[in-house]
């Protein structure tokens, strides 16, 4: 075939320009210290597969001999749980081994070895509570180390069968971390998004810019808790193809109550619910129902117990200009004052279900007391953006009010006030589990720390409380971590299980049936 030479110009420019990503990546893998991204599929074809059939057996040998130690320490009268230390460790490095097949792809949760893992960490995490499950444990174990002692010619080939390079879940992966991580996109993509909103007032694709307020502040809003709003319902037969919430929620609290746990669900409501109006600039409609409002009432209808944050926050919103808003200017979660209120309203159902004998969460043991706390947020939707390295959105200052355990003695018929102490998770004493996401970590275990709706729902129950926070993973790898320590159930009488409502639609992992 003959080609016009006038055309060899703009062939050579097209080639080059294509190969120019691969090329500057390559040149900084070389230069740098990261790995060769452009390499990563012939690795995990040719290389990856064995690494990690080796590591296999290599930590089931030490698991093996961790066990049979702590076997020997027990019976001679060591304390479990310090014996069980090195048998834990020793299981957790053979989970994280099996659980990662490649740079990609996670072990499948339905496979054979998944399922054996996951049981020998429940019933290890159990077993110094349950101390006469310790012929299963033993069985379990032994059962685990011999899958994975002895080299094996047909986990490799899996690996690269199911899980390799033939896959479109292992190609769309490489991709999207190829687009995240590629040198040049890197050095580029700044500077071009800066230029997008300078020109445009575009923050970028996952961001939707709101109105302005706060003396000219913009106020963003997560793409996703907007597309929760605008997509049909999870429960519309056009969205046929996601996990039905209702169904791992039924499931989830059948499971709760044969163990004698009620459950009490909370969905929290996503930012455009409660700010529709600063989104489409228009007047606020006061019947204004989303798909989570209308989830949750479904929940209730079908006899869930369940706490409604639409109506106290949208009614809350009339006293913004004399106490601050609800949410946080450049940031998917609530401010202070929002979270205090969540906590409020939640304290005031658990106690209703109390006082109608629902559930019984013991007697009032413990008082707290609060003090103001600063902190500066940067929000995550100005992460998000990629515009703050160019400081277009502004630190935004809060007040929380941090809450601590206050130990009061009695001495000659006077109070004294002996000590106070950082709020936290009491698993032993703790008659309440609370499962959630961000929306229960922000303001709890970062600034300003034990300022967040879980300390403050404390405070208002006079109660110990434990939590397990997944961000973004309340509706199903909250429950997974609570499968992998079912143990600390024991002696639960309520789990509030709290999530963000987007999660419906785009929860991480979907909405799994997830085995105790």
């Amino acid at each position: 075939m003959n080609v016009n030479k006038k055309y060899v110009p703009f062939i050579v420019v097209f080639a080059l320009m294509l190969l120019m990503p691969f090329t500057v990546q390559t040149i900084a893998d070389i230069r740098g210290e990261g790995r060769f991204i452009s390499l990563d599929i012939f690795k995990d074809v040719f290389r990856t597969p064995f690494k990690r059939e080796s590591a296999l057996n290599g930590n089931a040998e030490k698991l093996s001999k961790a066990w049979l130690g702590a076997r020997e320490g027990i019976a001679g009268g060591a304390e479990i749980s310090s014996a069980l230390e090195p048998v834990i460790s020793a299981l957790s490095d053979l989970e994280s081994a099996a659980f990662t097949v490649n740079a990609y792809m996670e072990l499948d949760n339905a496979s054979d070895d998944y399922k054996l893992l996951k049981r020998a960490d429940q019933l290890l995490s159990a077993l110094e509570d349950e101390p006469e499950s310790f012929p299963v444990v033993d069985s379990v174990l032994k059962a685990v180390v011999e899958n994975f002692k002895e080299f094996s010619w047909s986990r490799p080939a899996n690996c690269v069968r199911r899980y390799g390079v033939w896959t479109s879940k292992y190609l769309r992966a490489f991709e999207k971390k190829v687009e995240e991580e590629n040198a040049l996109v890197l050095a580029l993509r700044p500077k071009y998004q800066l230029a997008v909103w300078n020109v445009f007032d575009d923050p970028g694709e996952k961001v939707v810019l709101g109105s302005r307020r706060n003396e000219g502040a913009p106020w963003l809003y997560y793409r996703q808790d907007v597309e929760f709003l605008v997509q049909p319902s999870p429960l519309d037969a056009r969205s046929k193809k996601l996990d039905n919430p209702i169904v791992a929620i039924t499931k989830f609290r059948d499971q709760l109550k044969e163990r004698g746990v009620e459950l009490l669900v909370v969905v929290v409501p996503g930012k455009p619910s409660i700010y529709p109006e600063l989104l489409v600039g228009g007047n606020l409609d006061t019947s204004y129902s989303g798909h989570g409002k209308n989830i949750l009432d479904s929940l209730t209808s079908l006899g869930f117990n369940t706490v409604d944050l639409y109506t106290p926050l949208l009614a809350a919103k009339s006293h913004d200009e004399k106490m601050g808003q609800l949410y946080l200017d450049d940031d998917t979660h609530w401010t202070p004052r929002g979270a205090e209120l969540a906590a409020d309203v939640i304290a005031a159902k658990v106690s209703e279900l109390v006082d109608a004998g629902v559930v019984d969460v013991g007697a009032a043991s413990a008082e707290y007391v609060v003090s103001d706390s600063l902190a500066d947020r940067m929000g995550d939707i100005g992460e998000m953006s990629g515009l703050n390295k160019f400081e277009v959105f502004k630190i935004q200052q809060v007040t929380g009010h941090v809450v601590s355990q206050q130990t009061i003695t009695e001495r000659d018929s006077a109070t004294y006030d002996t000590t106070r102490t950082p709020f936290k998770d009491d698993f032993r004493k703790a008659k309440i589990l609370i499962l959630g996401d961000s929306f229960s970590r922000i303001y709890q275990t970062d600034a300003p720390v034990n300022a967040g709706w879980i300390s403050h729902f404390a405070k208002n129950m006079k109660r110990p409380v434990a939590s397990i926070v997944s961000d973004g993973g309340a509706s199903t790898l909250v429950r997974e971590k609570l499968a992998r320590k079912s143990g600390v159930l024991k002696g639960k009488k309520l789990l509030i299980w709290e999530f963000v409502e987007r999660d419906l639609r785009f929860g991480a992992e979907g909405w799994k049936t997830v085995e105790f």
